[in-house]
């Protein structure tokens, strides 16, 4: 070692803590990311650290690990997913997502909870305070209510976050979610592949904007380039009977993609459609639909939950809070699930669909 350069020894906590007025305690409970600390004090302190060039000494932080271990409760870490549907709600398709990341979280030794919170900003006051007094390290955001801008509504710096669902517009976190540009493509390519001609897509607005209009986009993007026949999309703003009518008596579909269960439902009933019929059916999501019989896409929501868990426990691990400066997006290929409501095989030439000049069912015509 040359004795000519000049030596430095790195920051102490001791130092850190004399500088902001605290313990030596608070000053490791603030740059551990622990609880107990209020948000202006870790602030201060992660400031002062920085300012310093404190950095963490790695064997330590193992030790300290094995010390922690020795009287380690229950779970390693809590992750919480967090809703602003209701507890009565139970939507299929978010059970499906929070039972599949429970059972991930309890195969990797963490708890896992739901808190359901009203989207009202007025009311997330006590939020953040209930979870960290809870031991919350690590949320996961669950499908919401409605598309909602979460940006506000707490300090995201205090916790390790994943999305699973895209209907958090904002903060945009690393996310887990189905693919549902290239699912939709490989429903429009099933239902081509059997013949069908004429694929209309109904879907609600608030839904297409909460699928960031993928749905809406394959289909588009199918009948243009690959069927070289397309139908425009119904994005309806209500379930307008009167729209779907006339758009059905004009676009003459010989197969009608609905995005869930219940607009298909009511697209049945509105159109007096058998199931099967001469009009093909399918879903752009399966999971949990009351519609048995209905094939259609399974997005597979189940491993959408354990893959975001996966995520979020690294997150943990590593500690690392906040939002992303570069988030991540993690896609889940859906599989088609066959339910018996479109034909097997292609038609022939001049049946139904069989080269888009067959004959399609009118509004209320009997099949």
């Amino acid at each position: 070692m040359n004795p000519s350069l000049p030596t430095t020894s790195p920051p102490t906590l001791r130092q850190i803590a004399g500088q902001a007025g605290v313990s030596v305690m608070t000053v490791s409970r603030a740059l551990g990311n622990r609880t107990g600390i209020s948000g202006e004090t870790r602030e201060r302190i992660a400031a002062i650290a920085a300012r310093l060039g404190y950095r963490p000494d790695p064997e330590l932080a193992k030790l300290m690990h094995h010390v922690r271990s020795r009287h380690r409760p229950r779970f390693q870490n809590v992750l919480c997913g967090l809703t602003t549907r209701t507890r009565e709600s139970r939507e299929p398709y978010t059970m499906a997502i929070v039972g599949g990341a429970r059972r991930r979280a309890e195969e990797l030794g963490h708890g896992f909870m739901v808190m359901h919170v009203a989207p009202d900003a007025k009311k997330w006051s006590d939020v953040q305070r209930t979870l960290l007094s809870r031991g919350v390290q690590g949320l996961l955001l669950l499908p919401q209510r409605e598309p909602i801008d979460l940006t506000h509504l707490l300090d995201w710096r205090a916790f390790s976050v994943v999305a699973a669902t895209a209907s958090v517009t904002a903060p945009t976190f690393n996310r887990v979610t189905p693919d549902q540009f290239g699912n939709a493509l490989l429903l429009c390519r099933t239902l081509a592949a059997r013949g069908y001609r004429r694929l209309g897509f109904v879907t609600s607005a608030e839904h297409d904007k909460r699928v960031n209009h993928a749905f809406d986009a394959a289909v588009i993007w199918h009948g243009l380039r690959e069927l070289g026949n397309l139908l425009p999309p119904l994005v309806l703003p209500a379930n307008d009977a009167g729209l779907l009518d006339s758009w059905f008596r004009r676009e003459r579909p010989d197969a009608i993609i609905a995005s869930h269960s219940e607009q298909l439902a009511w697209v049945r009933r509105t159109l007096k459609l058998k199931c099967p019929g001469r009009v093909g059916m399918a879903f752009t999501t399966t999971a949990g639909t009351f519609l048995r019989g209905v094939s259609g896409i399974d997005e597979r929501p189940a491993e959408i939950g354990a893959a975001a868990v996966d995520q979020l426990a690294g997150l943990v691990a590593r500690r690392v809070c906040g939002i992303p400066s570069a988030p991540a997006s993690t896609s889940v290929v859906g599989i088609w699930k066959e339910g018996g409501s479109c034909r097997e095989v292609a038609a022939k030439s001049g049946r139904n669909g069989g080269d888009g000049r067959g004959r399609h069912l009118r509004s209320g015509a009997k099949e």
